[in-house]
């Protein structure tokens, strides 16, 4: 499992086709639309999830075990998924700024967070992931077959004093959108 401290590597490293997409400050939703016809979002769980090792630290959790809001879905284009996203907060969070949270059903979270100017997203950070990382091994099961790594982004996103951490695995059909 990566070293939080991996999840600083540098975006020139990535695949040139993917670069666009790793670095996009935006909307990942919007810039898929975008590019795709038949874009939608499939809803793999919503449900309590203890923290992987990298998410309580950059989420400044003060042990491992805690449980944590825990929301993964693939971002298709049809039946050809695109991106498998994994997203966590803390149970104090659906009670404050992220009470969307668990009611977004089959929506776009990404579409809520930046329509929403109270909320605020940190820089972008990256790592290559593998085989040995945990949502490596869920994309995985949600997709079939996947190279032995894969590039993937997240960022924390602010409303107030509660945090969401969005990690973005990009599978390999986004690469050719580009």
């Amino acid at each position: 499992m990566p070293n939080p401290a991996l999840w600083r590597q540098p975006l020139c490293l990535a695949p040139r086709p993917l670069r666009p997409w790793l670095a996009a400050r935006g909307s990942l939703t919007a810039r898929l639309k975008a590019h795709v016809s038949r874009f939608q979002v499939r809803v793999l769980q919503q449900d309590w999830q203890v923290a992987h090792r990298d998410e309580w630290q950059a989420l400044h959790l003060p042990h491992q075990g805690i449980q944590v809001a825990t929301r993964e879905v693939l971002l298709m284009d049809g039946s050809t998924p695109l991106v498998f996203a994994h997203s966590i907060t803390l149970r104090s969070a659906l009670r404050g700024g992220f009470k969307l949270f668990d009611r977004i059903g089959s929506r776009p979270l990404g579409e809520s967070l930046f329509a929403d100017p109270t909320i605020t997203r940190s820089p972008l950070a990256w790592c290559c992931i593998d085989r040995r990382h945990p949502l490596w091994i869920k994309a995985k099961a949600a997709t079939g077959t996947l190279p032995p790594r894969l590039w993937a982004r997240r960022s924390l996103f602010h409303a107030g004093r509660d945090r969401l951490l969005v990690t973005e695995l990009f599978l390999p059909a986004t690469e050719a959108l580009s």
